[in-house]
């Protein structure tokens, strides 16, 4: 799956036109600091002062995955347009395989391959090129954190959305814990990534508050077209002053506190 993921990658590369065009940025940070895309590679610029980094290799059979860095006339004082901005504490991916996964922090941006290969392009000066630990943080449409800590949100690494789950993590320990539908147990992991991970978003769900996770089209089978406002009640959170604690229609579940959790 990642080799066939690799390969589109590259058809999309070997497609792209030559460097400055708009169309190759996939994104640029905040203030046009960086913009990163498609030229010959994955690549992040800096139009403040042209230097660039870039994953080369990362399509083909036999490509070893490599970086580059280097200063260009084309890229300096660059100032074009980008299809989105990613906003400081945004996470940004290639596909649903993450071949390529971007994060934009106040410090610059940081990206990385899925074995780990990664760069940081500081918004300003600066770079570095490191192995990360394999992983991804979560990736969600963002639901509520609670105030012991915690953050709840719809996986949205899934090739099935009519198989909802419901994902949460502490970003003080990587607890990363969650749920499905229809009828799945609990399942938990600890995560690297979700260690420290607070993106925006998130709206508070105050002690004694219900949240309910509704979908219009349920069957025993799968739901669809879900939201927060209409339609059968397919997941339901509660936090209490100890725990946040979350069930499915089956009654499955789990409770999880600033330093502890269970699952049933």
């Amino acid at each position: 799956m990642r080799r066939l993921a690799l390969l589109a990658l590259g058809v999309a590369l070997l497609g792209t036109p030559a460097a400055a065009s708009s169309h190759n940025w996939w994104f640029k940070t905040p203030g046009g600091a960086a913009y990163c895309g498609v030229d010959d590679g994955w690549v992040c610029m800096r139009p403040d002062d042209g230097f660039w980094v870039r994953f080369t290799g990362i399509y083909g059979s036999t490509a070893r995955a490599d970086v580059r860095k280097g200063e260009s006339d084309r890229y300096r004082d660059y100032g074009g347009p980008a299809p989105r901005t990613l906003g400081f504490g945004e996470f940004f991916t290639t596909s649903d395989a993450q071949i390529v996964s971007c994060w934009s922090r106040r410090t610059g941006v940081t990206c990385k391959l899925y074995d780990g290969l990664s760069f940081s392009l500081g918004r300003y000066r600066g770079y570095r090129v490191f192995w990360d630990a394999p992983g991804f943080p979560p990736n969600v449409l963002p639901l509520f954190r609670t105030g012991h800590g915690i953050y709840c949100g719809i996986d949205q690494d899934t090739l099935a959305p009519e198989y909802p789950t419901l994902d949460c993590w502490n970003p003080s320990d990587g607890l990363v814990i969650g749920i499905g539908y229809p009828g799945r147990s609990a399942g938990h992991r600890h995560s690297e990534k979700a260690i420290g991970f607070r993106p925006h978003g998130f709206r508070k769900l105050a002690f004694g508050e219900i949240f309910e996770w509704r979908c219009r089209k349920v069957t025993a089978n799968y739901a669809e077209r879900c939201s927060a406002n209409t339609g059968e009640t397919v997941f339901t959170c509660t936090s209490s002053r100890t725990r946040l604690t979350c069930t499915n229609r089956s009654g499955h579940g789990f409770w999880a506190s600033a330093r502890s959790f269970y699952t049933f």
